[in-house]
């Protein structure tokens, strides 16, 4: 179309009260004047009425081929929601298998939505678990990205500095005198002495002497979070201390040290109340254990020790206690006494593992409990070999 045929078609359209515009008409020289609407609809021109939602090509509104495409994923994340929440393996597992999908915001956002929109109680629940799940695992795996990233930068800055000072020294004996080369040949001669001596003071190094990284702190914000105030009302520090005191690891005293060393008050009052705890569960475990040892016969002992698991006695501060107790019987050089302990520490710790409510876990602390590779293996075997054979043939024996 020409754009004179265009302007004349505009003047058609003032058939209703209009305001004056002009157009350029081809082939001559002057303005034609025509007049538009002067409604709610009035042409301005051509590109805006392009960019109006009516060329809107990405508009908002939802087509047919657009719902069903939402259903088609809402489907997709209500199966695979299924295959976790059913799965016989721990939800952790599987949501490390599918890392990318568990993880991708938007099925996050679902799985969200979906956790407030839920009205059934025991639901909502599991889901809001199934979502803080995903949420720490996603954390785990960006913590260890940001340490193997940090790791490498390290490797690289000395690998640079090593590099550098290769090359500082060789342009330094390129000028160097005999008296200098022979000089360098003593120091090179007691380099591994050094070394060695380096490497052994290193190792004398103690857990707390170690530094802390941004990684380590970054997975402990959400635990200080939970016990640094401000608290919940009827809350204090003894009674965080009490409530959270098995997920006060060694690491997680060290962020409070350092918080506290730093100025943080609250750090402070935490940890002494945290040492109050400590000091009751171990006058607590010594007791216990004064106790089990005044019953005289070992098959008493250990009697003893299966009623403390069921009524669930036995912690941290009793299996450290007994330990400790060996250690000190071993050093004084009474082996009767030092074997007895260990004995004692042995059964209440398989005790404490019949009372555990996973398999896996129960599994994983006799592992790391032994020392021999060959009774590992023995205990792998037993774990892992199926039971329906032997009995099958112990109800066929009662049969017969």
């Amino acid at each position: 179309m020409k754009l004179s045929s265009f302007s004349l078609a505009l003047a058609a359209l003032s058939a209703v009260e209009t305001t004056p515009a002009f157009a350029f008409i081809s082939g001559q020289k002057s303005i034609s004047s025509t007049r538009v609407p002067a409604s709610s609809t009035r042409l301005f021109g051509i590109l805006d009425e392009i960019e109006s939602d009516s060329f809107n090509l990405m508009g908002s509104s939802d087509t047919a081929e657009d719902k069903a495409q939402q259903r088609s994923i809402s489907d997709a994340y209500e199966m695979f929601l299924g295959e976790l929440v059913f799965s016989p393996n721990d939800p952790r597992v599987d949501i490390v298998e599918n890392y990318d999908l568990a993880c991708d915001p938007p099925f996050m956002d679902w799985l969200n939505k979906k956790v407030e929109s839920s009205t059934d109680p025991e639901e909502k629940l599991a889901l809001r678990d199934l979502h803080g799940m995903i949420v720490d695992v996603k954390k785990k795996v960006e913590l260890k990205a940001m340490a193997e990233e940090r790791a490498a930068k390290e490797a690289e800055d000395a690998e640079a500095a090593r590099l550098a000072d290769a090359d500082a020294e060789a342009d330094a004996g390129r000028t160097m005198s005999d008296t200098d080369v022979l000089r360098k040949a003593s120091a090179v001669d007691r380099a591994g002495v050094e070394t060695e001596m380096k490497t052994q003071a290193e190792e004398k190094k103690t857990f707390f002497d170690t530094e802390l990284t941004p990684e380590i702190r970054l997975s402990y914000e959400d635990l200080l979070q939970e016990v640094l105030p401000p608290y919940k009302p009827g809350d204090t520090a003894s009674s965080v201390a009490f409530t959270y005191y098995d997920k006060f690891d060694a690491q997680f005293v060290k962020v409070l040290t350092e918080r506290s060393n730093n100025g943080d008050a609250d750090a402070q009052v935490l940890l002494d109340a945290l040492a109050v705890e400590q000091s009751k569960r171990i006058a607590a475990a010594t007791e216990s254990l004064k106790a089990v040892l005044s019953l005289g016969e070992p098959m008493r002992m250990e009697g003893a020790l299966v009623k403390m698991a069921r009524e669930g006695k036995i912690d941290e501060p009793f299996l450290l206690l007994l330990e400790a107790n060996a250690n000190q019987a071993e050093a004084a050089g009474a082996q009767g006494p030092a074997q007895l302990m260990r004995k004692l520490a042995k059964r209440a710790m398989a005790e404490k593992d019949k009372q555990s409510s996973s398999k896996e876990v129960k599994l994983l602390r006799q592992l790391l409990r032994e020392d021999d590779s060959s009774i590992r293996e023995q205990i792998l075997e037993e774990a892992f070999t199926p039971k329906e054979a032997l009995l099958v043939s112990a109800r066929y024996k009662a049969c017969r």
